[in-house]
């Protein structure tokens, strides 16, 4: 498939034909080079994460079954978001439903492509906190092994859900503003709450 994955991020692509994508949570993909996954990505955060994680899914219908494996973020929990995500979605102000982390909320695309995920992943095998290759490339060859139905939609682009708002702050100019009155420093990159 030309032009994929289209966003950028700390993964690698393997076998184009595959069904099986394969995110290591916090562990080096380099350690998971599984051959037989369609791609092998880390995943850090509970919401920018997994939002290239949805955009670059829903741009290959082949696609159908997701791995989590590796050590899980601390603090961040975002393999248990991803699972959130693909079993609940996101609410109106897209949060994802029942995820752990401190901000799980997915601001850069719209409701439709967590839906579209939703609808074209048929499993998400949770293997959080494994770390031997030769378990996770078992279960990957098992996975592709499984006849899934043809996912019938095109490839689709994840659109942005809307510009991102940015006020000054404490004399600080162009935070990014969160759900919930949370703002990003883009010096520090830490995140504050603004009463």
């Amino acid at each position: 498939m030309q032009n994929w994955p289209p966003m950028p991020g700390d993964y690698k692509v393997l076998e184009e034909e595959s069904k099986v994508a394969i995110v290591t949570l916090t562990s080096n993909p380099e350690d998971f080079g599984i051959p037989e996954a369609a791609i092998v990505g880390s995943l850090k955060t509970e919401n920018l994460g997994i939002e290239r994680i949805i955009a670059n899914i829903i741009s290959n219908p082949k696609i159908r079954a997701f791995i989590l494996c590796g050590k899980e973020s601390q603090g961040h929990y975002a393999g248990q978001a991803l699972l959130s995500v693909w079993k609940n979605g996101a609410d109106k102000d897209m949060k994802i439903i029942d995820a752990k982390g401190p901000i799980p909320y997915l601001e850069n695309i719209t409701q439709e492509a967590v839906k579209r995920f939703q609808r074209q992943i048929v499993l998400m095998e949770d293997l959080i906190g494994e770390l031997d290759t030769e378990v996770v490339r078992a279960k990957t060859i098992e996975i592709n092994a499984m006849r899934f139905s043809e996912f019938n939609e095109e490839s689709m682009q994840a659109a942005s859900r809307k510009e991102s708002k940015k006020i000054a702050v404490s004399g600080a100019e162009n935070m990014l503003v969160l759900p919930g009155g949370f703002v990003v420093d883009p010096v520090s990159f830490s995140i504050k709450q603004v009463v």
